[in-house]
């Protein structure tokens, strides 16, 4: 942060929070259907922003079927975070993440970061969607949780439980049952029926679209029911209902090997190098199961060529420059030769950028002649660039420390902090491992007591050994009735951290194995008919990648029932403007399925970004400025040059590197 940004921050977190902020959403928000409750945002969220003045949270409630609004409701939880813009445009950008599950809202400084591109001039609205984290406590399985607590302890243990996802969903399928909770309703149409109520209820009449993954999904189904409102879309790693995706995730796989070496192909001096190099590295992965080439540093198979391609990018943005390199490799791998290979998994390719130290610029200096008066400048320069980036990792602590701070006093959390600590510490030293699980199936079931004193003085004296319990208990005593409410939020916290653990498949197959394995749309059968028909796989790959479809899905999808909808699998059309953005080297959402998402779409258009991942925006200045480019101007002319910029040059058998065509 800046000087003047650090002054600000202080006198913002310093000042009286500003009584107008936010006051239509603190009053209820701004439609009656939908009714709006302002909660605390997730700690910590300085030193990028202040809650209640740059950023706001809580949850719109919203019917939980849409069809019959009078019925049960479901509240949907949100992050507002203001434009920079003191003047900032009336439509802003909802983001809608992939999974579906793993939320996006606990993560307040994380999310934010993806878009500050785009937040200039907007609004920038996160949610989690509907049965996802935050949007939906009431169907955490925590009854299912404490009767597995002991598998699921050894799980974060690092003991390899695998019945434990399928006893969880079984367990936690029959437990909503019971509580009524009708979850076929948690489905992608009820989740684009969400979207313009909380936009609505958030005050906007018209608004942008940011979907990645299975936000692309929801957002294709939100245009097809085109409700009014929408501006402009953008779709980021795209995953169409209208292709049976489940079934063709091994093209996700074999996409960005194509995308990597079809320059190579398309180049003469290139392809005269490395001759038919994309169908070479598919029959090489699959040779290699059964003949690994023997290095020096131990075998070279299957899974160490199909890992080094697969894992260059990852979803938390990670990215290893190794295109340049692969044409080589594959060459060398055939001939027995695994030298590519070797500086790769050393990390020594891609080379890493020098990073001088002190000693090696004053070196440097004084080997370029410097006098001894500029050697003082020299010197004063690297000192004050420590102090810099000191200074720099100071100022985000402090700042964080300050904003926990004020906000421990406004809410005068001490006590009730110390209360939880202690007695998370006096389960933690019960001796007996079946003491400590009934305990902690005790503190997980206070998620669902009114707050008061009374259970945590029953639960001490329950399981603690006198001494320990009184001392629980005295200090219970002491909690004033906002104390007591801080406790039980703090329960919340940990039950949710604790059942996230178990939870997260569950989420996913909600929706993947009521919509997408319903009518034979997915399955295993059709997952292997379109690979061989595809023709990329060999069969040892064909095996492997089926098996693997099978053991996530066959049997967590039989224990659910099936909830086709009509039209849910016919390509969807729109005339809404709309960008589809695909990375080349995605491995979740391939690249080549951004062209059959917009293929009915009249007002779209499509960039394929070199060298990006899952969710472009993570991995590219350019895929940022295009789509910001886009969000300003959707109908204007989007100059999409810088891609060409993102082409890498490809290693030569020689050593050299030989620029390629985008």
């Amino acid at each position: 942060m800046s000087p003047e940004q650090i002054v600000a921050l202080i006198a913002a977190l310093a000042a009286e929070p500003d009584p107008n902020a936010f006051a239509s959403l603190k009053a209820g928000g701004a439609n009656p259907d939908y009714p709006v409750t302002v909660t605390p945002c997730a700690r910590p969220v300085a030193p990028t922003e202040i809650d209640g003045q740059t950023v706001i949270c809580g949850t719109v409630e919203v019917p939980f079927d849409h069809r019959a609004p009078e019925g049960a409701r479901i509240n949907i939880a949100f992050n507002l975070y203001k434009a920079h813009s003191l003047s900032p445009q009336p439509d802003p950008v909802i983001y809608l993440h992939g999974g579906p599950g793993s939320g996006t809202v606990i993560h307040v400084a994380k999310t934010i970061s993806y878009f500050e591109h785009l937040r200039g001039r907007r609004d920038i609205i996160a949610i989690d969607e509907r049965g996802v984290d935050s949007s939906a406590p009431e169907m955490d399985c925590y009854s299912t949780l404490g009767e597995q607590l002991g598998p699921v302890v050894e799980k974060k243990a690092g003991t390899d439980v695998p019945s434990l996802s399928l006893d969880f969903i079984k367990g936690c399928l029959d437990e909503l049952e019971s509580k009524g909770i009708d979850y076929s309703l948690i489905n992608t149409e009820q989740n684009a029926m969400d979207v313009p109520a909380v936009m609505s209820a958030l005050g906007y009449d018209s608004y942008n679209i940011y979907g990645v993954s299975y936000g692309t999904k929801l957002t294709m189904e939100i245009l097809r029911q085109d409700p009014p409102g929408i501006r402009a879309a953008v779709i980021d790693g795209n995953a169409p209902p209208w292709l049976p995706l489940y079934s063709m995730f091994w093209e996700s796989h074999s996409t960005p090997i194509r995308k990597t070496l079809e320059p190579c192909e398309r180049d003469p001096v290139c392809n005269a190098a490395y001759p038919d190099i994309i169908s070479r590295t598919f029959a090489l992965i699959d040779k290699l199961d059964s003949e690994p080439v023997q290095g020096p540093n131990g075998k070279v198979g299957l899974e160490e060529v199909f890992f080094t391609f697969d894992n260059r990018v990852d979803m938390t943005g990670k990215y290893e420059p190794l295109s340049p390199y692969m044409p080589l490799m594959i060459d060398q791998l055939e001939k027995g030769d695994t030298t590519i290979y070797d500086r790769i998994a050393a990390g020594e390719l891609p080379p890493k950028p020098a990073t001088a130290d002190d000693d090696t610029v004053r070196a440097a200096a004084q080997a370029a002649g410097l006098s001894a008066s500029d050697m003082v400048l020299v010197d004063a320069m690297l000192s004050a660039a420590n102090h810099i980036r000191t200074a720099g990792d100071t100022v985000t602590r402090t700042a964080q420390a300050l904003e926990a701070g004020l906000d421990s006093e406004a809410r005068n959390m001490d006590l009730a902090e110390i209360f939880d600590d202690q007695l998370a510490q006096a389960i933690q030293s019960l001796e007996e491992a079946e003491a400590r699980l009934a305990a902690g199936r005790d503190y997980l079931d206070l998620r669902f007591v009114t707050p008061s004193v009374d259970p945590l003085i029953t639960l001490a004296n329950a399981h603690f050994e006198e001494k320990t319990a009184s001392a629980i208990v005295a200090l219970a005593r002491q909690l004033d009735p906002g104390e007591v409410a801080r406790v039980f939020d703090l329960i919340r916290i940990d039950n949710q951290a604790t059942v996230k653990d178990v939870e997260g498949d569950l989420q996913l197959m909600l929706y993947a194995c009521q919509e997408d394995f319903a009518n034979g749309w997915n399955s295993p059968e059709k997952f292997r008919e379109l690979m061989v028909a595809e023709g990329s796989w060999g069969p040892v790959m064909q095996d492997i990648l089926v098996g693997g479809l099978a053991a996530y899905f066959v049997e967590p999808c039989a224990l659910f029932k099936k909830h086709p909808r009509e039209n849910w699998t016919s390509v969807g059309s729109s005339d809404l403007p709309v960008l589809s953005m695909n990375g080349e080297l995605d491995t979740q959402t391939a690249a080549v399925w951004g062209a059959l998402s917009v293929q009915n779409y009249s007002n779209a258009q499509m960039v394929i970004v070199p060298e990006s991942g899952h969710g472009t925006i993570q991995f590219s200045q350019c895929a940022r400025d295009i789509t910001a480019a886009f969000i300003e101007d959707p109908e204007g002319n989007l100059d999409t040059s810088c891609v060409e910029d993102l082409r890498l040059p490809v290693m030569l058998p020689d050593g050299t590197m030989h620029p390629l065509p985008y």
